[in-house]
């Protein structure tokens, strides 16, 4: 009598020891082969590089339409005529340099007065200028030699307003002072300021109104003239 084939069980994996920690079985398979990128994708990311290579260099073509303009190259007062040296040339911007003076007028604007006070750093617009020396229709240019403690030379500047004072000594004033204004005193404006002398005397141009120039002009003669700073330009 044949017998029949037969498969002995496995035997029975032992249990695990008390106290030992039970580790499941981990298939181990083969790693996945790595994709094939296909030629219409590789197309595709070469022309989005491309495309943004091309928004960069306009972006940067665009930033560099600007134009030269003027610039204050260091404090100028009030009154001063320019000088080369006082300025300097900047790129700005089309857009922000509608309102300003273009660097090719640069030459042309030496010897121009200032009609305020220029600071270093600013640009320069037109409106900060005006022809001709500096004096309204109505004034006239007088030098006044001040002498040791008679003005705050120190602190004079262009277009500072000044009152013109007579400084007679003691001995000289008369016993009632006189009741015309204009003989007294005089109001004008600081346009220039000189350096003081080996005696500290200093020579300082106003302008001041035409009918009262005179005036002021003999009484600068005998240098007893006295500056009061009224307002600061």
């Amino acid at each position: 009598m044949k017998l029949k084939n037969s498969r002995t069980p496995a035997p029975a994996a032992a249990p695990p020891a008390q106290g030992s920690v039970v580790r499941p079985e981990i298939g181990i398979s083969d790693p996945l082969p790595p994709r094939r990128r296909s030629r219409s994708r590789m197309a595709g990311g070469a022309v989005m590089v491309l495309c943004g290579a091309l928004g960069v260099s306009w972006l940067l073509n665009s930033a560099t339409d600007r134009t030269d303009v003027l610039a204050v190259a260091r404090d100028v007062p009030s009154g001063q005529a320019l000088t080369l040296q006082d300025l300097r040339v900047v790129a700005l911007p089309e857009e922000a340099a509608l309102k300003t003076i273009a660097a090719s007028e640069r030459k042309n604007l030496v010897g121009r007065h200032t009609s305020v006070r220029l600071t270093e750093g600013s640009l320069l617009t037109d409106g900060q200028l005006q022809d001709g020396n500096g004096l309204k229709a109505d004034e006239e240019l007088v030098a006044v030699e001040v002498e040791r403690g008679r003005a705050p030379v120190d602190a004079l500047e262009p277009a500072d307003t000044v009152r013109v004072v007579p400084a007679q000594e003691e001995a000289d004033r008369p016993a009632s002072p006189s009741k015309d204004p204009v003989a007294e005193e005089v109001t004008g404006r600081v346009v220039k300021v000189g350096r003081p002398d080996t005696s500290g005397n200093t020579v300082v141009q106003i302008a001041v109104p035409k009918d009262q120039s005179s005036t002021v002009a003999s009484q600068a003669v005998d240098g007893k003239l006295g500056l009061v700073l009224v307002a600061k330009g």
